[in-house]
């Protein structure tokens, strides 16, 4: 389920201009009974939910350089059989640079993620006192994304096209060694009346290597998909705006393994500046 939180990234070939910045604040939650296993078998199981309370954040650093960050300040996980528990999430930075400018932006990336959030969170059972779940927060592994991608804006018109190329390198969880996981796909974007944009990504996530030993699911190892979002940001003035995105996993190119199907919302208020 922490896998989802490598879309909050804005996978483009720009970079923010020097000294300026955008932020948003955010709440992501979904639930649901659809679990697929690692064989990409449906099984129904109790109710399972997240909810994320996070920033996100882009400043430029220089002409060619920028930063970003996703912070995941508060997340909560439970079953309905089971207490809910929270905690500090996962540190993911990332610097991006602007290797090509001009009609055909291109921008590659590194983005370490650092072991910040609560690895053993049990959660107690509300039908047995005596059983419990991890429900951890954080992967417990430091891992790095690496990114590459290439953009076009159909200037004048309000319109923008981006693909893009990820493989995030993970390390272990105590003796569990995890999969290294690829990521790659497509985003168009256009704006309506000078206020309104809307975007959609079809991308695809999965893992790299040989079949993996699951941890557990909440941890992401041997997780497969293909993923659907729908984003819309709209400006109230200069430099706020509000946020909505809908995001959908499915098997139109590669199964779904070890993860829950849910339909997933986020809302968000931002602010952006530009010098």
């Amino acid at each position: 389920m922490l896998a989802f939180s490598t879309s909050s990234f804005s996978q483009s070939g720009w970079t923010r201009e020097k000294k300026d910045y955008f932020i948003k604040l955010d709440y992501q939650f979904y639930n649901s009974v659809d679990y697929y296993n690692i064989n990409g078998t449906l099984v129904k199981t109790n109710r399972f939910s997240q909810k994320t309370f996070s920033l996100y954040a882009e400043y430029g650093l220089s002409e060619k350089f920028s930063i970003n960050t996703n912070i995941p300040l508060y997340r909560l996980n439970g079953y309905e059989t089971t207490e809910t528990v929270g905690g500090f999430g996962d540190v993911m930075v990332e610097l991006k640079y602007a290797v090509k400018k001009g009609k055909f932006p291109i921008a590659v990336s590194i983005a370490p993620s650092f072991p910040t959030g609560t690895k053993e969170l049990f959660a107690n059972s509300k039908v047995n006192n005596f059983d419990k779940i991890n429900l951890p927060t954080g992967d417990g592994e430091f891992n790095v994304w690496t990114t590459a991608a290439v953009s076009h804006s159909f200037y004048p018109k309000p319109m923008y096209a981006s693909a893009y190329t990820s493989v995030n390198f993970r390390t272990k969880y105590e003796d569990t060694h995890f999969q290294n996981q690829f990521q790659a796909g497509m985003e168009f974007g256009y704006k309506f009346a000078n206020k309104l944009w809307l975007s959609g990504k079809l991308f695809v996530f999965t893992g790299l290597g040989s079949q993996p030993v699951v941890a557990d699911f909440i941890r992401g190892d041997g997780s497969s998909y293909t993923g659907l979002s729908l984003n819309s940001l709209y400006q109230l003035g200069k430099h706020l705006g509000v946020n909505v995105q809908y995001f959908r996993c499915n098997d139109l190119i590669v199964k779904t393994r070890n993860i829950y199907a849910a339909n997933i919302f986020s809302f968000g208020i931002t602010y952006s500046k530009k010098q």
